[in-house]
C-alpha cells in the first residue's frame, strides 16, 4: 500500500491564547493521518505560548513542532522559519483562530494527487465565524469579494483586480513555494503576493465546498484599514509593470493627497512614472488641495492640454 503524503501544516500565533486550542483540535481530527503541525509563535503578548505548550505536551502522540521568537518578525518570516523545518510534500498555512473541516486534508490531498504539474494548488470557500464559533450566513468569497461562481483554472488575472482566495482554505504544492523563494519579508502579510506569483506560472483548483473556517474578531487586520492601504501598496509596486497595479497605485497616491498622506515611497513612483498627467505634476509640487482640485476642475471644463 502506498504511503500518503506527508502534510505540514504551518500554524501562525500571535495572542490568541482564546482560540489557539479549538484551531489545533480541529488539525488533531483530520480524517487523514500523516501531518505535522508546525507552530510559530510571533512574540505574543497573551499566554498563547503557555496554552499551546500546554496542548502539546497533552498530544504528545503528534507529530508537533513549535518555534517561539523572542521579538516580532511578522508573518512572512513566521512562514519561512516554518517552511525550512517543514517535510511535507504539501503545505496548509494558517492562523491560529481558524479552523479546518475534518476531511479538508483528505479531500484535497486526493485532487492534487491527480493534478498536472501545472496546477500548484487547491482552494475552496470558507465559512465566517465570530468569537464563538457561531457561523455567520454569508461565506468568505461572496462575502469579501464579488465571485459567486468559480471555476479551476488561472486566477491572474482575477487576482490582479484584488485577492479573494481564503488563505486558510489553500494546501499548496511545497514545491512551488521553494521554487520561487518562499515569502517576500519586505512585506507586512503575506497571502496576496504569494498568490499573485504562483498564479503567473501556474494554474489552481477551485474545490466548490466550504472547507474550513475563517474568524472575525477585533484584532483581524482585515479591519485596519490604514494597515490595509500601506501593506497593499508594497505589493501593489512589486507588480506596478501590470496597468491594472498602475492604475491601483495612482489611485491610492491620489487618495493620499487628498488626505495630506503622501509618503516618499509614493513621491518615488511618481517620479519614475513616464509621461504623468497633470494631476500627478501637480502632486509632485505640492501645489495643495484648493490648487489641486481648481486646476483639475479648470482642465475638465476647459478640455486644455496641460
Amino acid at each position: 500500500m502506498t504511503e500518503l503524503p506527508l502534510v505540514s501544516i504551518l500554524c501562525l500565533s500571535y495572542n490568541q491564547q482564546q482560540f489557539v486550542v479549538e484551531s489545533l483540535e480541529s488539525f488533531k481530527s483530520q480524517n487523514y493521518r500523516n501531518i505535522e503541525i508546525l507552530i510559530c509563535d510571533d512574540c505574543s503578548k497573551d499566554n498563547s505560548v503557555e496554552v499551546i505548550n500546554n496542548w502539546i505536551k497533552d498530544n504528545s502522540q503528534l507529530n508537533i513542532q513549535f518555534i517561539t521568537h523572542s521579538q516580532n518578525q511578522g508573518i512572512c518570516k513566521s512562514l519561512n522559519d516554518l517552511l525550512n523545518i517543514s517535510k511535507g510534500k504539501y503545505l496548509i498555512t494558517i492562523a491560529l483562530d481558524d479552523l479546518i473541516e475534518p476531511d479538508k486534508i483528505e479531500r484535497h490531498v486526493a485532487l492534487l494527487e491527480n493534478s498536472s504539474p501545472h496546477e500548484a494548488m487547491v482552494f475552496s470557500n470558507a465559512y465566517i465565524i465570530d468569537d464563538n464559533s457561531v457561523r455567520f450566513q454569508n461565506t468568505f468569497i461572496p462575502y469579501f469579494h464579488q465571485y459567486l461562481s468559480l471555476e479551476s483554472g488561472n486566477f491572474y488575472k482575477r487576482l490582479l483586480d484584488y485577492n479573494f482566495l481564503p488563505a486558510m482554505s489553500c494546501v499548496t504544492k511545497s514545491s512551488v513555494i521553494k521554487e520561487i523563494g518562499g515569502w517576500d519579508e519586505n512585506l507586512t502579510f503575506e497571502d496576496y503576493d504569494m498568490w499573485l506569483r504562483l498564479s503567473q506560472k501556474y494554474d489552481f483548483i477551485y474545490d466548490n465546498t466550504q472547507s474550513c473556517s475563517y474568524r472575525i474578531h477585533n484584532t483581524n487586520t482585515h479591519k485596519k484599514s490604514d494597515f490595509l492601504s500601506s501593506s497593499f501598496f508594497d505589493i501593489y509596486i512589486k507588480h506596478k509593470e501590470q496597468p491594472e497595479m498602475k492604475k491601483k497605485i495612482l489611485k491610492i497616491i491620489h487618495d493620499a493627497y487628498k488626505v495630506n498622506k503622501l509618503t516618499e515611497d509614493h513621491k518615488k513612483f511618481l517620479r519614475e512614472l513616464e509621461n504623468r498627467t497633470l494631476s500627478e505634476k501637480l502632486i509632485l509640487k505640492n501645489v495643495g488641495k484648493f490648487t489641486y482640485n481648481t486646476l483639475l476642475y479648470l482642465q475638465k471644463v476647459y478640455h486644455k492640454s496641460w
